[in-house]
């Protein structure tokens, strides 16, 4: 029985088939423009990717395999980097946020500094030339401390650290894998420089809120991985001691960058809430003058306030530029980083995705067109085709003979 392509089942399901494919692709499509430092943000990313790997195949060696399958149910980026809850650590200075802890791990988060360095200097990312930043670490945030070394390497920053072992909750607060632990075994295997010294952090800078026991344990453990320990007897001695170790090397910084809510570094918890997350130039006015005119007198820790943080002489005295890497939901935020539980998919934690790296425009226009003419193509061919198959059939019919 004669059928033109038109009244075909088959060629008629055929052509919805390839239909719904345009429709997805042109759905699924998008244009990419990407952003300024787009390629080193990218080399960044890839350098961090690198270097945990290397922290999590540490972590195999230095952490049982109970407590490594415990933190690796939330280690979304098998970083190797999550920590422990504040009840199973001896070492945890304070709580911290587990959704942070995570959230640093992510590669993408060092193409946050390629971002901040950018902004303070175009020249400071010139590969081609050498510049150096003053850094603080703490054990709280090693994914972020990583993240900075990942820029650092990408961009040809040398960093002069200085760093604190505690860690909050979540952090590296685990005795067999601290801050230290980890920053002198990336040392030997992929970045070029480390800490120059090392102190307990937490309350004054000390740790007071630690054991004695575990005071202990952890000045052992910044000795075995050969780090200088900063030893005082208050805040404002450690943060004299930092200014010196700081200025000893006679460079000129420029920046300064602190991660982590360090004492020495940041003040207490009320100075530190004059510096806001991000790049600063400057203390936040307002903020300072809502502390300075605070009524509540309880409000204000003033043997602890007294103290002038680092962040604070490198703004007011050495006059450079600041990263401050705490509020990391803030941060995320603004930059376009996942942060919570459902914030998380397959395409937001792959390497170059977010607004960092560029602007994604729904519906590419190129594809759209591209789809639209193959779907009139189809639907041409089809007709043509059935018009010449039944006009064929109207001459064969036609030339048939009469008997």
């Amino acid at each position: 029985m004669f059928r033109p392509y038109i009244k075909r089942t088959g060629i008629l399901v055929f052509i919805a088939a390839v239909n719904l494919l345009l429709v997805y692709l042109s759905y699924v499509s998008y244009e990419f423009e990407p952003s300024k430092n787009y390629a080193m943000k990218i080399k960044a990313s890839r350098i961090m990717e690198q270097a945990l790997d290397i922290t999590n195949r540490y972590s195999q060696s230095q952490i049982s395999d109970s407590i490594r399958n415990f933190s690796l149910s939330y280690d979304r980026f098998n970083s190797g980097l999550v920590g422990l809850d504040s009840t199973s650590s001896s070492m945890t200075t304070k709580e911290g946020s587990l959704h942070s802890k995570v959230a640093v791990t992510n590669p993408n988060f060092s193409a946050l500094f390629i971002e901040l360095f950018s902004k303070i200097d175009s020249t400071l990312i010139d590969p081609a030339k050498t510049d150096t930043i003053a850094v603080s670490y703490t054990g709280s945030f090693p994914g972020a401390n990583i993240a900075l070394l990942s820029a650092c390497k990408a961009a040809n920053i040398y960093p002069i650290i200085i760093s604190s072992i505690g860690s909050s909750s979540w952090g590296a607060n685990q005795i067999d894998m601290t801050w230290a632990d980890i920053e002198n075994h990336l040392f030997n295997n992929i970045f070029e420089y480390k800490s120059i010294a090392f102190s307990l952090g937490g309350d004054q800078d000390r740790a007071e809120e630690l054991s004695e026991e575990t005071r202990e344990a952890l000045k052992t453990k910044i000795a075995s991985n050969d780090y200088n320990l900063i030893e005082s007897s208050s805040l404002s001695e450690s943060i004299d001691q930092r200014m010196k170790l700081y200025n000893s090397s006679g460079i000129d910084y420029k920046a300064y960058v602190t991660i982590g809510g360090s004492a020495a570094s940041l003040g207490d918890s009320t100075t530190m809430r004059m510096f806001l997350p991000g790049l600063s130039y400057e203390k936040d006015a307002e903020i300072e003058e809502a502390i300075n005119n605070a009524l509540d007198e309880d409000l204000i820790d003033y043997d602890i306030s007294r103290a002038v943080p680092v962040i604070q002489k490198f703004i007011e005295e050495v006059n450079i530029p600041v990263i401050n890497i705490r509020n990391i939901n803030n941060l995320s935020d603004w930059y376009d980083l996942p942060y919570s539980d459902d914030a998380y998919n397959s395409k937001n934690m792959e390497v170059g995705f977010g607004e960092l790296f560029g602007v994604r425009t729904p519906h590419h226009k190129s594809v759209l067109w591209l789809c639209l003419l193959i779907s009139l193509s189809t639907l041409i061919w089809v007709v043509v085709s059935s018009i010449s198959q039944v006009n064929k059939k109207m001459e064969e019919i036609h030339n048939e003979p009469i008997e």
